[in-house]
């Protein structure tokens, strides 16, 4: 299992014609079975090529290395195109002497490759209905929310009927993701979208600023807080159901998973607007990353040895943290991709504290088989709210951060196998939010 996971972090060295795209996906894969080196540094973009040699790798000794594990190339046997965060990728079925491997190759605009990655071999690949969504009872609508230059497009699920009826905005994590927060073949925010619509409550979606406008967001990264990057464009969603004819502007709620339930008291305790929050796996803390140093451990622990490299791994990961636990980082500086500012505002921020400050109720679920937010911060959430009323809390076994079931030790690779947010969690939202 480590030398997969290893093998996910050497080639994962990231950050729109289908069939061109996967004719070029085959070719690079081809050529770098072969040899031909060259050919392939042709089809790198320049960011790739940079973050290469920085490595001190090249892809010839990577390829090398895969086939050292896994047995000589033999063929391609299945390739197919989809849209993830704005960006082209191509999963291509590789067939080894010894194991099937998917690779996943993503594109940019310019047909040059961004990313190249191995993953475990999944049948078949793409989104599949949940079996509880009712297609015919709901319908939906495109729109906008905010003003101004970060204006953000939306998606409206919207029962059939004369309503008015009550809704839920869906507040995303971190990252630069869409409105169905898509994470390889699943997409986690339209299965709970749909099957809410299907129960009767209507639901907004909508993509992050920072999938919108990344290059806007990167130009004013040392003033750029989590209330720039969530807040602003959740109070934005709030609003626009505010005005909606056929929503219950009584009846409003907010759902935040991951950084978005983190962050969804500190948004509630800006409006008077919101009828309650419900928190999917949200942190205790307002500075995560302890999450993630938490995160890099497990990882590196699943074939039960840490070895040297690994060791020093978490040191200095461990000491990037805590100097910016200290306060300790420039002006100018970006540590994990945000800067001081950001940081800072996570730092003084308390999101269990901030939520037993609130008069609405509060519904937490959390999945046993995360291991990004983990149950420990769940225990944290039902101690430090045990005292307030209209707190409830549900543990949900087998689900990992996605809430989609799994079994076994859960691995980021899950996260790329075709599956549905679990038909317990949309029940309990839906019957949380029909019984207030």
């Amino acid at each position: 299992m480590k030398k997969v996971l290893v093998l996910f972090a050497i080639l994962t060295v990231s950050l729109g014609f289908a069939l061109d795209l996967e004719e070029r996906a085959a070719a690079f894969l081809e050529s770098l079975a072969s040899g031909k080196h060259e050919e392939v540094q042709e089809m790198l973009s320049e960011s790739l090529k940079d973050v290469l040699a920085k490595s001190g790798r090249t892809l010839g000794e990577v390829w090398k290395s895969v086939e050292e594990m896994v047995g000589k190339f033999v063929r391609i046997d299945r390739k197919l195109t989809i849209v993830e965060h704005g960006f082209s990728v191509v999963y291509a079925g590789c067939e080894f002497e010894g194991a099937l491997l998917d690779a996943r190759i993503v594109f940019d605009q310019n047909a040059r490759i961004l990313e190249f990655v191995f993953l475990p071999y999944v049948e078949r690949r793409g989104y599949r209905i949940p079996e509880y969504v009712d297609l015919g009872s709901f319908e939906e609508f495109e729109c906008v929310i905010g003003e101004g230059k970060w204006r953000l497009p939306a998606t409206l699920s919207l029962p059939k009927g004369e309503g008015p009826f009550p809704a839920v905005v869906l507040v995303p994590g971190s990252g630069p993701v869409d409105r169905d927060v898509t994470q390889g073949p699943n997409k986690p925010f339209r299965d709970i979208a749909w099957g809410l619509a299907s129960k009767g409550i209507a639901v907004l979606r909508f993509d992050k600023r920072t999938k919108v406008y990344p290059e806007e967001c990167a130009k004013i990264l040392n003033e750029f807080t989590v209330r720039e990057e969530l807040v602003e464009d959740a109070m934005a969603a709030i609003e626009y159901l505010r005005k909606h004819d056929k929503v219950d502007r009584n009846r409003i709620y907010l759902l935040g998973h991951s950084l978005g339930g983190t962050i969804a008291p500190r948004i509630a305790l800006e409006t008077k607007e919101l009828a309650g929050l419900i928190l999917l796996a949200p942190a205790a803390r307002g500075f995560y990353l302890v999450n993630l140093l938490r995160q890099v451990e497990y990882l590196f622990s699943l074939d039960g040895v840490v070895d040297e490299d690994e060791e020093r791994q978490l040191r200095e990961l461990a000491e990037q943290i805590e100097r910016i636990r200290r306060r300790e980082i420039g002006e100018s500086e970006i540590v994990f991709g945000a800067s001081k500012v950001y940081w800072e505002d996570l730092l003084d921020y308390d999101p269990i504290e901030t939520a037993r400050s609130l008069e609405v109720p509060i519904l937490i679920l959390q999945g046993t088989r995360d291991y990004q937010v983990t149950v420990e911060d769940f225990l944290l959430w039902e101690q430090g709210l045990r005292d307030k009323p209209n707190s409830g809390f549900k543990l949900l076994e087998g689900l990992n951060h996605l809430f989609i079931f799994g079994e076994g030790l859960p691995t980021p690779f899950e996260y790329y196998q075709p599956g549905n947010v679990s038909p317990e969690v949309v029940e309990e939202i839906a019957s949380w939010v029909l019984s207030r």
